[in-house]
């Protein structure tokens, strides 16, 4: 729900985890101009006109040039979000008008064994993608850089970790912000990666996100602001969980545009609804701030004075880190601290 800057600690990291991904599949320029073989090859059946087989193969191999390109502003594995709909104009102009991305394709028959003559379809954007090597590629390549830049948990909700279960097996979950059916050139790019829940990754489907999570403008790290209306809780000494109903607002009500990516982000990912379910800890972080005070310093010095630092007491208190670029560290946290910006608490040492 907040963005990161595309400074050089992000930079770097994408530039690891291109080394990383080139390192472990080079072949993909190779694989994908091998769907040119492929179209030619079963158009018989598949029944292209000539001009979409044409613009078919000259889509792929875009890609593949694309896919190699020196320059940062149109290489696909680092491209910035920033060249995105220049990307996307180019891919969706009348070049490639005759291009159907989710046109079911024969691309291979079973030449030998039991199954002899099977026919195997997919469709042109899944072609694509697997010889992208997204399933088995972008993630493995991807998880380390997301550690290094310290996301924990889903970038839209803020309300579980960025996790889903695999035989067992706890596993970071990616979102592609432009999702890889409608955009298939950016399923391996780094900043179109997004880490997610299973919810939010589910409930959106195949939508593009209008929230991304890297910007250039520091101007634009804090979109959002989770308003719990603590006060109307504390009026008059009230202490009812039905006075704290958390919204999904625009951090600048003043900026329509603002406003319009909060109703979206509302919509797309159901941020009232869900957060409805932790009122609890939204009551909890009320009464926190309201009784803080100096005993609380006084208790943690005591007690840990090798740890007696800002950060390190805002985690006493409040169970979240102290400072708004460690959003992503730690579940609620956004919640949490615009409940002490509304109630203008301060945590110092």
């Amino acid at each position: 729900m907040d963005r990161l800057l595309i400074d050089e600690n992000v930079k770097m990291c994408a530039r690891m985890y291109e080394q990383t991904f080139r390192a472990l599949f080079s072949d993909i320029p190779t694989r994908l101009r091998s769907i040119k073989a492929v179209l030619d090859t079963y158009n018989g059946e598949n029944g292209l006109s000539t001009v979409e087989l044409q613009e078919c193969k000259d889509y792929v191999e875009e890609i593949a040039l694309d896919f190699d390109n020196a320059d940062p502003t149109m290489n696909l594995l680092v491209l910035q979000p920033d060249h995105f709909e220049d990307y996307i104009n180019r891919y969706e102009g009348d070049r490639f008008k005759h291009v159907y991305l989710d046109k079911d394709l024969l691309y291979n028959i079973q030449k030998g064994g039991k199954n002899a003559g099977k026919k195997f379809y997919k469709k042109f954007w899944e072609l694509i993608v697997d010889a992208m090597h997204y399933q088995d590629g972008a993630r493995p390549s991807m998880i380390p850089y997301i550690e290094k830049l310290g996301i924990k948990t889903c970038v839209y909700c803020n309300l579980q970790y960025a996790l889903t279960i695999n035989h067992s097996q706890g596993l970071y979950e990616l979102d592609h912000r432009y999702p890889k059916s409608e955009y298939p050139y950016f399923c391996v790019t780094f900043y179109n990666l997004q880490p997610s829940c299973p919810s939010c990754n589910h409930g959106k489907k195949t939508a593009t996100a209008d929230f991304g999570l890297y910007t250039n403008n520091p101007d634009d790290l804090h979109p959002f602001h989770l308003l719990s209306n603590p006060l109307s809780y504390l009026r008059k000494r009230r202490l009812d969980m039905k006075y704290i109903d958390i919204q999904l607002i625009a951090s600048d009500t003043s900026d329509q545009e603002l406003c319009n990516l909060a109703d979206s982000h509302q919509r797309d990912f159901k941020i009232n609804d869900t957060y409805h379910v932790v009122k609890d800890v939204a009551e909890e972080t009320i009464w926190r701030c309201k009784v803080y005070d100096d005993t609380y310093k006084e208790i943690f010095v005591k007690n840990f004075p090798e740890l007696y630092n800002r950060d390190a007491l805002h985690r006493f208190i409040f169970g979240v880190y102290s400072d708004d670029s460690n959003v992503h560290q730690r579940p609620l946290t956004k919640l949490i601290r615009d409940i002490e910006k509304d109630m203008g608490v301060m945590v110092s040492i």
